[in-house]
């Protein structure tokens, strides 16, 4: 570890080790449909169903990112909690929970102009008409604290290759 640059050292350092508070169980409960995201105060049904192709709200909005893909560190919404191992293990084995994380992936697919060509593989594809690639492509140039947003969706596509059975 002491090839890498300085700043990886740092944050592979203080990543949260392998500890489990089962006390937590906010994402769980988020991704059940039970409890509302803060500060967008809405269930992950209706972020799905109110803000597909709502680019303007998901582009000037953070807070709902690190509720849809949760990480196991504090991000940048302090109202959110970091993904336990114990939360992670039970979206897995719902089907429920994983149609909706589907949901989540394929909602901000369409934000970046892509779309999910393939349950069963994963492959990705330009969004079709009457959406425009172009122009969301665009955005992500523009707009690069996109970027760093990108990451969490990919991290949790985990899921798409374990979720044939549930689609």
């Amino acid at each position: 570890m002491q090839n890498l640059p300085s700043d990886i050292q740092e944050f592979l350092e203080s990543y949260p080790d392998g500890s489990d508070d089962r006390s937590l169980s906010d994402n769980l409960q988020f991704y059940s449909n039970r409890l509302r995201c803060r500060p967008d105060n809405l269930l992950v049904e209706q972020i799905h169903e109110r803000w597909i192709g709502d680019y303007d709200k998901l582009e000037y909005k953070h807070g709902f990112i690190q509720w849809l893909f949760p990480i196991r560190e504090y991000g940048m919404n302090y109202e959110s909690q970091p993904l336990q191992p114990h939360e992670l293990e039970a979206l897995k084995s719902d089907p429920y929970a994983i149609s909706r994380i589907i949901a989540s992936y394929k909602l901000m697919l369409d934000f970046y102009g892509m779309r999910l060509v393939s349950l069963e593989t994963g492959e990705v594809g330009r969004s079709l008409a009457p959406r425009n690639y172009m122009a969301r492509y665009k955005n992500l140039i523009r707009s690069s604290h996109n970027n760093l947003r990108i990451s969490q969706p990919v991290e949790r596509a985990e899921f798409i290759g374990n979720s044939r059975q549930y689609g």
